[in-house]
């Protein structure tokens, strides 16, 4: 009888740690949750952006490839205020063409450019950008140095990215995803950001973009022909904008077009 009854024992034992079992592991089994998905850890990009990314273990919600990084890029936001200097040089063959050097501020829908070029006779250029927050749309404004004379025309939703003289990264949106050759998330100049390189004609043109997740700005580009780099953008690390710089927002004739309200 005793024995009998240590049979029972070990029985239901054995019952209570199948049923403790089936709650640990059939839980997460039946409800699909999983291990959270890695990210390599950002792997320092040269300032030329030659060499390629490496592995590490920085956890983030999903891993950047060329798959996924047209998702990617479409979750990140610009701010809606800020000041930087962008440059970006251009050449043919080995030999610098020119180059051009962009003092840019951006205060909600409007933005102010400062360009200088190292080919223009014509001294600083400066433009100023409305872009309507709803339909994209906007006016563009410009004169140069010494002159009163602005010229005016209405520009589409990228026409501020085009007056600095830099690519509109978010056209990378748009390309079918076989064009994306690589993809990965790296550092560049210290600062985390997303890589893309894209093949985007038929002509051997390679274009390869840093797109920075701590403020979803461009902050580095390059337009490369069999090897050689032809164009090369980069930028200063974004600022707040400054009230002391609201005159940027004036026409040489003392026009206020628009008075910065950022503090």
């Amino acid at each position: 009888m005793e024995r009998k009854n240590k049979l029972v024992l070990f029985l239901l034992i054995v019952l209570v740690m199948t049923m403790a079992l089936i709650s640990s592991f059939g839980l997460n089994l039946f409800t699909g949750g999983g291990a959270e998905i890695v990210l390599p850890t950002p792997a320092q990009s040269d300032p030329g952006g030659e060499e390629g990314p490496e592995e590490g273990g920085l956890a983030l919600p999903v891993r950047t490839t060329p798959e996924t990084v047209q998702s990617i890029i479409a979750t990140l936001t610009r701010p809606e205020n800020y000041a930087r200097t962008v440059t970006v040089e251009m050449a043919t063959g080995a030999d610098q063409a020119g180059s051009f050097t962009a003092s840019v501020l951006v205060d909600g829908a409007w933005t102010s450019i400062e360009l200088t070029r190292s080919f223009q006779p014509m001294g600083a250029q400066y433009t100023i950008v409305y872009t309507d927050p709803e339909d994209g749309e906007g006016r563009l404004y410009r004169w140069y140095a010494g002159s009163t004379q602005v010229t005016s025309w209405t520009v589409g939703e990228n026409g501020a990215d085009l007056a600095q003289h830099i690519p509109t990264y978010e056209d990378v949106l748009e390309l079918d995803p076989a064009s994306i050759v690589d993809a990965d998330y790296v550092l560049r100049d210290g600062g985390p950001c997303i890589y893309v390189e894209t093949a985007v004609d038929g002509l051997g043109y390679l274009e390869r973009y840093w797109v920075s997740t701590d403020n979803g700005l461009l902050v580095a580009s390059e337009t490369v022909k069999e090897g050689i780099v032809v164009m090369r953008m980069r930028s200063t690390e974004a600022e707040v904008l400054q009230a002391a710089e609201k005159d940027r927002f004036t026409l040489p004739d003392g026009t206020v077009l628009y008075e910065q309200t950022t503090p």
